[in-house]
Parts: structure tokens; sequence; C-alpha cells
């Protein structure tokens, strides 16, 4: 995580025309915020005027308030972070600005994180279209003079840098998320919508002190030259970044009713994927590969481009779903189905497209292997994999950006749908449902733009978190009654425990016996209860026992003493209402015994202090054991016995609440469920179903056993989507390799 409170451990000198640069931009962002602070308050003021209610115009109100008292913090941390973007031109392995996605991590986000991610995805995007010549000039320039790569995401008078710097200035402020999204906006009229003369004059300036001055002039000889047959395989120049191949092909595409294909090659050029497509054929060489493939006859019809492709399989979603779902034994790949229907037309997929295709049957299969325990909701996340194609086929950047609505889409179905197992009904489940519903909305509609995605993501998150809220309500109910019941069995297991200590394996009158169980394990029962073992109540009566104890020991017979410590006994077995006749007979037969008077006269069973039981309580019997008549559970110390290595108890202590597990101890033997909460100080672990009932306790021996044993396993259900790319990836790269 990056603290922009503290300077950087190794300070890099900037050269002098990008220190002047810094200048400027220090210069131009404060003028730029000085004009947006002057706006809150008009703006905060319509905002409260127009309001519904009180609680609205308040709200608006305290914002202004609190914006006006932090405006000196917000911009001395921005300014802060600004400093430290060009300080990471330093570093030559620097390929971007994201101190708050690197301080996320792998969490969990919430609707309001999201919501803001996309306000701030959204005016990045939007400032970074109208500023690309002058962005990409400028990431040029400044990487000749620095030794980091200069890209959008580092240009630390870029949009990235500069929105990501404001976000993290303002991350300390307590702003409701439609507060934020209003300063949000006023930062964007103010500051990243008039970014594009800075940067124009920015360039300028470069131009007059020799860095690249003909850069812009042969950047558009280039692009004004005809588009020529290359003389090397087009995904090199889309790994070496060669722009002015990308952008002379994009404009004859543009001027042509059909898209241009390389003839030869029988593909489309290239420019219709994003970096991690071109990087990923040209590593693979899907091209080639292909070529080969189709030397039996495939190549004799023309290749299909990205295009045409993507229109194409618009007509196949319905054969694609019902292939899904009747194919259980051995399903066909989509693409399998693809080349199946371009075969009866002639034609057949182009090396690239081939390639997009069979990343997206490995990428589904492996989701499905790690998200989906329920048959039914894997055949529904199969369906997308077609209307996904389409997005990957008609969006470049569906592949390079992981903030892409479609993919937060993916990860949030294959996350919402992870602790389904195949008994589960769907027409009970509001959550499956919405996978269902989302999934026909997308397989069925023809408009797939950001917008309309983001739209249908927020309104399944919306649906998804209600849900949660629902559940966690159970769980929180759940939590509390095991929690009760593990407190009763604690105190139990603490009198269990401190009687034992005192009277196991000792020969003492029966009375002392019939004492601790009957009476005096209530004392102590109920004084656990109400204040714990380190309280003075539990103490008193531990050190009271232990007089008594004392006083039948030595047979003690000085009457002021004994009649101390029975007056106590006395007044503690009073204080919990305990049975009147009990007691009687129990204070009587103390008092028989220390006024040495040890056998029993006429009439036993007056003086015995059990109901129904004829025995003399001053007969001495040796303990081996105590039955006490008390709630709860005495425990098992089977699971407590067992040495368990270290690493696997700090395994177990990392179960979390919301944490995901699979787990193999019963039938069925495949089952997922949630750890609802641990419980204190016992390490009781709970687990739930995706309903909130709970399906296991297990002790944190137990846990770490199961680990150990591999009966127990973590799940990750955070970006599901993401790393399963990841993971094929990395598959499909070795399998190469080792071919």
């Amino acid at each position: 995580m990056t603290d922009i409170n503290s300077p950087p451990q190794t300070f890099f000198k900037l050269p002098q025309p990008v220190l002047a640069l810094q200048g400027r931009a220090r210069t131009y962002l404060a003028a730029c915020l000085n004009s947006m602070f002057d706006q809150v308050d008009d703006t905060f003021f319509d905002l409260a005027d127009r309001a519904d209610n009180n609680r609205q115009q308040t709200l608006y109100f305290d914002a202004m308030r609190m914006i006006r008292v932090e405006r000196k913090n917000i911009e001395h941390h921005f300014f802060r972070a600004l400093t430290q973007g060009f300080q990471q031109l330093g570093n030559a392995t620097d390929t971007g600005f994201s101190p708050r996605s690197r301080q996320q991590g792998l969490e969990v986000i919430e609707n309001d994180q999201l919501e803001e991610i996309i306000a701030l995805d959204t005016m990045v995007s939007k400032a970074a279209e109208q500023c690309k010549a002058e962005l990409d000039a400028l990431n040029v320039r400044i990487g000749s003079l620095v030794p980091a790569t200069v890209t959008m995401k580092n240009n630390p008078v870029g949009p990235d840098v500069i929105c990501e710097s404001f976000n993290e200035a303002v991350a300390h402020l307590d702003l409701k998320i439609p507060i934020k999204l209003v300063f949000f906006k006023l930062f964007e009229r103010h500051v990243t919508v008039p970014l594009k003369d800075f940067l124009t004059e920015s360039n300028r300036r470069f131009r007059e002190m020799g860095i690249l001055p003909d850069l812009e002039q042969a950047r558009k000889a280039k692009a004004e030259k005809p588009p020529e047959k290359p003389k090397r395989p087009p995904e090199q120049a889309a790994v070496t970044g060669d722009t002015s191949t990308n952008s002379a092909a994009g404009e004859g595409r543009q001027e042509s009713k059909n898209p241009p294909l390389d003839r030869e090659a029988g593909r489309e050029s290239p420019v219709r994927y994003g970096q991690f497509i071109s990087q990923l054929k040209n590593l693979l060489q899907w091209d080639s590969r292909a070529g080969n493939q189709g030397e039996a006859g495939a190549t004799s019809g023309e290749r299909v481009g990205a295009e045409q492709l993507s229109s194409m399989v618009g007509n196949l979603q319905q054969d694609w779903s019902e292939t899904v779902k009747g194919s259980k034994e051995s399903p066909k790949s989509l693409l399998e189905v693809v080349e199946a229907h371009l075969a009866q037309q002639g034609s057949n997929l182009g090396g690239t497209e081939r390639g997009v295709i069979d990343l997206l049957d490995r990428l589904f299969v492996r989701v499905n292997s790690e998200a989906i325990a329920s048959t039914e909701i894997a055949e529904e996340l199969r369906k997308l994999e077609l209307p996904i194609l389409q997005i990957a086929l008609r969006d470049a950047t569906f592949f390079d950006r992981e903030k892409h609505p479609a993919r937060r889409l993916l990860n949030e179905i294959a996350e919402a749908a992870i602790g389904y197992a195949d008994e589960f009904d769907s027409a009970d489940d509001p959550v499956a449902r919405a996978i269902s519903s989302v999934i026909d909305e997308l397989c069925n509609e023809s408009r797939r733009d950001n917008v309309a995605l983001t739209h249908l993501l927020l309104n399944f998150i919306d649906l998804v978190e209600k849900e949660r809220r629902r559940v966690a309500v159970l769980e929180q109910r759940l939590m509390e009654e095991v929690a009760a019941t593990e407190k009763i069995n604690q105190a139990h297991q603490a009198v269990l425990k401190a009687l034992m200590e005192r009277v196991q394996g000792k020969t003492l009158p029966r009375f002392v016996m019939n004492f601790a169980e009957e009476a005096w394990c209530k004392v102590l029962f109920l004084n656990h209860l109400r204040s714990g073992v380190d309280s003075q109540e539990w103490q008193q009566s531990i050190q009271l026992l232990d007089r008594l104890l004392e006083l039948v020991h030595l047979g003690n017979r000085q009457k002021s003493m004994v009649q101390a410590v029975l007056a106590s006994i006395r007044e503690s077995l009073e204080s919990i209402a305990f049975d009147a006749y009990d007691l009687g007979r129990l204070m009587g037969a103390m008092e028989q015994y220390f006024s040495g008077e040890n056998t029993a006269s006429n009439g036993v069973e007056d003086n015995t202090l059990l109901r129904g039981i004829s025995a003399n309580p001053m007969e001495d019997v040796y303990i081996q054991i105590l039955r006490t008549d008390i709630p709860g559970n005495p425990g098992s110390q089977d699971d407590d016995d067992e040495e368990i290595d270290e690493q696997y108890l700090r395994r177990a202590d990392s179960l979390s609440r919301g944490v995901w597990v699979e787990l193999d101890d019963v039938d069925p033997s495949r089952r997922r469920c949630k750890v609802a909460g641990v419980i204190l100080p016992a390490g009781t672990f709970v687990f739930v179903n995706r309903q909130g009932a709970k399906m296991s306790e297990k002790n944190r021996n137990r846990v770490a056993r199961e680990l150990k044993d591999d009966k127990l396993r973590m799940l990750d259900k955070s970006r599901l989507f993401d790393r399963a790319l990841q993971g094929v990836v990395d598959d499909m790269c070795q399998n190469r390799s080792l071919h």
C-alpha cells in the first residue's frame, strides 16, 4: 500500500524538462482545484434547496461544511500523491499508478465501492479518449527522458494518475456515495475536462526544448501512408507497439464497407483485438497453428474475421443454449458448434478467432470447476459464453481491462453461485433466479454496450446485496444461539473442572460429593455465566468450597470457624433460590458431621441429602467422577488430545467470517458452506449454507486436522473469472512449451 503521507524511500532526480512539467502541472491543477472548491458551496446549496426532506438537506449541508474544513488537507494529499507519481518515473519496472487497487487486493467490493470505481473509471475513460493524441505524444516524450516506460496508466499528468490522486485525497472524508459522486462530477468539470489544453501546451514546450520535435509530423505521415502488405506477422506489430500500422489499418477499415482481410493469410486485420490477445496469439502462434490444422481441406473456404464472426454467432444463441442443456454426458464446446456451422457455409475460422473461442471454452470450464457445485447453475453460466464471445469480438478492451463491466458481471455471477449444490431448488432461491434472469437478458439482448452492461451489473449487485443482508440477519441469530449454547457449555466445563480438581481421587464423606453434585455446582455455574472465571464472585465461591474441604480434611471442630463457613454456604445457596427442603437437609447433614455425630441413628432416609436415595451421608466414599445437575455439555477431550502442527492451526485461524469452504467429511461427500463466525474463546467454527442454516460445528483442532487431511478446503470467491483467465493462459503457455 502506498503511503502518500511519507516521502519515497529513494528519491529520483527528475530531468530538467520533466521537473519543469511538474511545476507547470502543480500551478495548473492548483488553479483548477481552486475553481472547483469555489463551486462546492453553490452546488450543495442548490442540491439542499431541491432536497425532498430535511434529512437530505442536512446531508448536503454537512458535506459542504466538511469539504470546506478539509480543503487544505485535500489539496495537500492530492499534490503529495501527484509528486509521488512523478517520482515513480524513476522506477524502470513501474507500469501503473494505482495505490487504491493495491490496497484493496482481493477484497470483496461493496455496492457503494463499486459505484465509486465505476464513476472514476468513466471519468478517466472520457478524459483519455478526449486527449488520446496529446497523451500518446507526451508519453513518448516523457518516456525518452526517464527510466520508466510511460503509459496512460502512469503518466503523472494523465487522467489516470490525476483522478486516482484525487480519489486518494478524499478517501479519508466520511462522505456518502451520492455526495462523493457529486464531488467527483465537480472535479471532472473543472479539472479533467480542460486537461486537453494543458497537455497540448506541455507538448509544445517539449518541442521547443528539442525533445522529439518532429514526433507529431512523423506520426501524421505514417497515418497518411496507404497500408501495405505487412512483411512480418501482424501480431509482432501489436506486441512491439507499432501504433502507426494499427492506426492506418483502422482508417482503411472505416473507408470500406467490409473489414479488410489479409487474403494471403486469410484473416482479419489485428486491430480488432487488444494488447492481451495480440500478445497471446503471437506467443502461441495461433495463425500458424490454424494453417497447419487446415491443410487437410479446411483452408479451401474463406476464413471468417472478427466482425463477420460477431455477426454470425448472434444467430447461434438458441442452438448454443440447447447444446448446453442437452449434452450433460459429453458436452460440445462452443468452438465445435461454431466450426460446424461455418463448415456448412463453406467457411472456416481464422487462427486468432479460433484461439479466442478456444480460450473462452477453457475459461468457462475452469470457472465452473472452481465456482460451481450445481449442475443447473453451471449450465446457466455456460450459456453466457456466446454473448461474452460477441462482446470480446466487438470490444477490444474486454481482455485488457479488469474493470470492464462484462468481466465485473462475470465475477459477480461466479461469486454469487459459489455455494450452490445439486439438490437446491432454484425456483425458491432469489439469487438463482437473478442469475438466470441476467443470463437470459444477456443472451437475448442485442444491445451489449458498456452502459447497458453497467446497468445490468448494478441491478444484479443490488439484488444480491439485499439477499445477503437477509441471510446475514439469519446468520446473526444463529451465531447468538450458538454463542449462548457455547457459553453454557463453557460454564459447565469450567465448573466440572474446578470440582474435579478438588475431589477426584479422594475419599470424602458422601455428603461432600452430594453437596458438589447437587448444590454447589449450581452456585459456580451461575457465577460463571454472570461474571466469568475472573470475577470476584467466582473466586469467592471457589475459596468457600476450598475452606469446606479443608475443614473436612482436618476434622476441624472449632465451632466459630465451622459456623462461619456454613453460614456463607447457606447464604450463597439462598441467593440462587436453592430448594428450601434440600437446603435444610444439606445444612443438617453438615452440622451433624462437624458436631461429631458421624454415624446415622434411626431413619437413614431422613439424613440423606438426595431424595429417594437411602445412603449414609457420613459414609466415606472414593470419588472418581461427579454427575453435576447443571445445563450444558461437559464436552469431549478427544479432539484436543492429538498434537496438531502449528501451520495448520494458523490456517484454521485464517478462516474468518464469510470464507467459503468445501467439506469432504460427511455425505454428500462434496458440499460447500460458509463460515458464519467463530465462537471465542472456545474456538468453535460455525458453518452455514447459502440460506444461513447451520450445517456443521467444528472446534479449532478439528478444523486444523481436516485442513491437514484435505477434507476441508478453502475456496477463494473473489475475482473468480479473472483468476480463471490467468490460470487458463498459464496452462496454454505451459502446454505450448511442452510441445
